[in-house]
């Protein structure tokens, strides 16, 4: 492409196309105080890309005009389908002008122009200059444009088009592109069209006339009747499009020497870039124009160490003196600092404690020079540090001491770092990371570097940053000093967290959560995970054998089938196969638009036409089965124990439910797939014990009773009747004993869809049935249960009220997206705000059952160990002689942690695997 464009080119921006794509190509991105900036972020690193990738000396930025526009005077529906934009994208658009105003770039709209025409007439102004003119967007009207001397890029599909290229990529010359569009139409702009004629009909018209007026005036040429009969039904609708497609020129007043770009203005950016907290765009500019950031001396951060007192314990009368005021003031905040991230394998080299705001103290004993590990002992007293067992001798029953409070970030970290040293960390009375969670944000950083610049602006040595500056292997290696500093903060950070979150929690009447619910599942989480569950590899093994020969079968069956062999991974080769050779019909496109959907909804539709996409389908669940899993899983087995130890996490999910990670046992496949052994065969209890099973039986559904108080869905649970049965004989209009499996089936998926606030579009999507049957489904779900419609209503109602959606236990998710007037936005957060009460709900109850039947096994002295939790199942393991009682007592105490008039019923199941208890 360089090859064609001379120094004298002048880009085009579609500032409105970069700014979308920008908008929904990220994530959403916040500065600390709370401003979304995601369209800001990408827009601006677009430019930069193109300005580097091209070394742009002229360009524009091109914007739509507000209001009407000079087509919708012709055609008032003219883009009437487009939803409205959300609420956030404009106000970020103010900081992306504002940003093109900072680097001197020139910005161009006029009042009912849009951008496109403006695009075009800059276009023929420049090239009547003596320059090239390249459109930058991805907008396929555009192509109209192109001349000898204009040219079309698309920067997100990397694609530069000039004649030549786009002749080639319509058969036809560009000229004739209004004529193609005209009767292709386009349902995004709503420009109506030839209904019924696709690109094939299009192309083949517009190869055989000149214009659309030729093509009318000789309609009786047109060798297919059918396309014929379309034209002519749809003639006013045909030269309607073309008007709107065609670009239309307007007289601009700019100058070629309004759009000269100069690349050392781009410095200029700066101050906004701090202002919005885009770290690597402050960091480019600092390093390519060597600027150092200058800040006011009213506000220089003082580094934390000279504005508190950080104290390096590293003598004993030192730590008999810290000893005596943690036993004095019964509270302190505490972190440890380790040489890695796995709490199950991390070693311990040092302990920080803060018993009052403007102290804290490092307790150093496994740092280490870099010697051998043999050498560590003889090495400490030499590196200024207490030995490992004379800090243990007199912190131990402090830290093992319950009436002792401690206020941890990560409780669960730290405890299981303790567990593995030694120690059993009794008191955790305080988790800043859950009291983070529970007060802050979902999009807010959680972190405790993040929060203690977000609410206290006092900025924190970064771990990356101490560790890099050292060049050290770990933390350990960190010199003594430097690591007093970061790690003294870490404790004294926290314990400011803990007095501010302590007020909050009461304020926002969270406190019962916090200490009833989340405090105490913290403690089982921390049992959980370092007993962790015994995987037999050998099993696995087998397993993946047995899959690796259906794979090679599978393989050599599609070879044979089309003749040749193919990498079955590769998505590319796929779609070739299935789109290209086969000549299958496509099915949607990929999500970035580029290429033809092969995933596995594509396929399945696909297999309806051909046996091939059916075995591609099976391939690659065998494929994942094996990979994920058969040959995944061993590497997760800690050597030293012999078993899984996944992490658990109870802040990540917005509902409150708990996840799994590293490796994720949540979700191992119940599904044998034939096989005589299966995934979670692989999982069992120690010799001489059981695994129990406790399912707590359509908790989301008796909740949403609870909740609602419908009448017939309470009904059907105090009498316990099939929910899903009678749900099916009022969508079918049958006798409750005729309902067929396939109805009850139907029944049952839209009980859990209508709580999930699926709408007839989702459902219709994934029931793969018409838009009119799924309505039809939902409405008479309300029909019979009116109450629900009315406590959804007020759900949603009260969401708008208060800006979040609550749990029974009174967790806030706060739901932004309940005022947006974008119909998608707007649907995804109403079906965020009915959901949440009741999956929410379901979480803090399974939580509360963990936390009961915990404590009663050690009341009543059992063995039993909570090994899993997925969701609304609890996997538990005993020994052999306690299975039946410790069945019972996880049965009772689930059931019962709250007093609902709906009741509660769990199943259980006993067996020697995983396999043996799934249901």
């Amino acid at each position: 492409m360089n090859s064609q464009l001379s120094d004298k080119a002048v880009f085009l921006i579609d500032g409105s196309s970069f700014l979308y794509r920008a908008y929904y190509g990220l994530k959403p991105l916040h500065t600390s105080g709370g401003l979304t900036v995601q369209a800001v972020y990408g827009f601006c690193r677009m430019i930069k890309k193109l300005i580097n990738t091209y070394s742009v000396q002229h360009l524009v930025i091109v914007w739509d005009s507000k209001g009407k526009t000079d087509r919708q005077a012709i055609y008032p529906n003219y883009k009437a389908t487009r939803q409205a934009a959300p609420s956030d994208l404009f106000m970020q658009k103010e900081f992306i002008t504002k940003f093109a105003e900072l680097v001197n770039i020139e910005q161009l709209s006029l009042t009912g122009a849009e951008a496109d025409d403006l695009m075009y007439s800059l276009a023929q102004k420049v090239n009547g200059q003596g320059y090239q003119a390249v459109i930058v967007s991805s907008d396929k009207d555009m192509r109209q444009a192109i001349s000898e001397q204009t040219f079309i890029l698309d920067p997100f599909k990397d694609i530069f088009m000039d004649r030549e290229s786009c002749q080639k990529r319509y058969g036809f010359d560009v000229s004739k592109l209004p004529f193609y569009f005209a009767i292709l139409g386009d349902s995004s702009d709503n420009i109506p069209g030839v209904k019924g004629i696709g690109e094939k009909g299009a192309t083949e018209l517009v190869k055989q006339f000149s214009s659309l007026q030729d093509l009318y005036e000789n309609i009786g040429q047109v060798p297919k009747e059918r396309t014929k009969t379309l034209l002519l039904a749809n003639k006013e609708n045909a030269f309607l499009s073309e008007q709107l497609f065609l670009l239309k020129k307007y007289d601009i007043s700019i100058h070629i020497e309004d759009l000269a770009f100069d690349p050392k203005s781009w410095a200029n950016a700066l101050p906004l870039f701090q202002e919005l907290e885009f770290k690597s765009l402050i960091a480019d500019i600092q390093k390519k124009y060597d600027i150092v950031a200058e800040t006011p001396e009213s506000v220089v951060a003082i580094p934390l160490e000279n504005k508190y007192k950080f104290e390096l314990v590293d003598t004993e009368q030192q730590l008999i003196h810290l000893c005596k005021q943690l036993q004095k003031y019964k509270a302190f905040a505490l972190d440890t600092e380790t040489t890695g991230l796995d709490p199950m394998g991390a070693e311990l080299v040092g302990i920080s404690i803060s018993y009052e705001e403007g102290s804290a103290y490092y307790i150093p004993f496994g740092h280490k020079r870099e010697i051998q590990q043999s050498l560590l002992a003889a090495e400490s007293s030499a590196l200024g540090q207490l030995r490992r067992e004379v800090v243990f001798k007199h912190i131990k029953d402090i830290f093992e001491d319950a009436t002792i409070k401690k206020y941890l970030h990560n409780a669960k970290f730290d405890g299981l770092v303790f567990m593995q040293a030694g120690i059993r960390l009794c008191g955790i009375f305080f988790d800043t990371l859950i009291a983070g969670s529970l007060l802050l944000k979902e999009w807010e950083k959680k972190g405790l570097k993040e929060l203690s610049k977000q609410l206290f602006d006092e900025d924190m040595v970064l771990y990356e940053d101490i560790v890099k500056k050292h060049k050290a292997l770990d933390f350990s290696y960190v010199p003594l000093e430097d690591a007093m500093i970061y790690a003294a903060a870490d404790a004294h950070q926290t314990l400011k967290l803990f007095n501010l979150f302590e007020k909050e929690l009461r304020d926002r009447h969270l406190d019962r959560l916090f200490y009833e619910i989340e405090m105490p599942t913290c403690s089982v989480l921390i049992a959980m995970q370092h007993e962790g569950i015994y995987c037999d590899s050998q099993i696995l093994a087998e397993l993946g054998c047995s899959i690796s020969i259906d794979l090679e079968r599978i393989e050599q069956n599609i070879y044979t089938l089309i003749g040749r062999e193919i990498n079955l991974n590769s998505p590319k080769q796929i779609k070739e196969l299935l789109f290209e050779e086969l000549h299958l019909t496509p099915q949607g496109k990929t999500g970035s638009g580029k290429a033809f959907s092969t995933d596995s909804q594509a396929l399945l539709l696909l297999s309806a036409e051909h046996e091939v996409p059916s075995m591609i389908l099976k391939y690659r669940e065998l494929y994942k089965l094996k990979s994920t899993y058969a040959d995944a899983l061993p590497n997760s087995i800690n050597r030293k124990t012999g078993r899984i130890h996944t992490s658990w996490n109870q802040t990540l999910v917005a509902t409150g439910r708990l996840s799994s990670a590293d490796p994720n046992l949540q979700n191992i496949p119940k599904d044998g797939h034939g096989y005589d052994i299966d995934v979670r065969s692989a999982f069992k209890p120690k010799q001489g014990w059981t695994f129990i099973a406790a399912d707590y039986s359509q908790i989301e559904l008796r909740i949403l009773a609870e909740f609602s108080s419908d009448a017939f869905l309470i009904d059907a649970f105090l009498q316990d009747k099939d929910i899903h049965k009678q749900t099916a004989a009022k969508l079918f209009d049958v006798d409750e004993k005729k309902v067929t499996s396939e109805q009850r089936a139907i029944g049952k998926r839209i009980n859990f869809s209508v709580l999930y606030g699926l709408t007839p579009y989702g459902l219709s999507r994934d029931m793969h049935i018409s838009h009119a049957q799924a309505k039809q489904y939902i409405d008479r779900y309300f029909e019979q249960y009116k109450d629900v419609k009315e406590w959804m209503n007020e759900v949603v109602a009260s969401t708008q009220r208060n800006g979040y959606t609550k749990t029974f236990f009174g967790r806030r998710r706060y739901v932004p997206g309940i005022y947006e007037k974008n119909k998608t936005l707007f649907e995804l957060a109403r079906r965020i705000a009915i959901n949440t009460p009741a999956q929410g709900t379901a979480a803090e109850i399974t939580k509360l059952g963990m936390i009961s039947f915990q404590k009663a096994l050690g009341d009543q002295n059992l063995g039993g160990k909570i090994i899993l939790q997925i969701h609304d199942e609890l996997l538990v393991s005993c020994p052999d002689s306690e299975v039946e009682e410790t069945r019972i007592l996880l049965k009772n105490c689930l059931e019962s942690v709250v007093n609902f008039k709906i009741p509660l019923i769990v199943s259980t199941k006993i067996g020697k695997s995983w396999r043996d208890v799934t249901k």
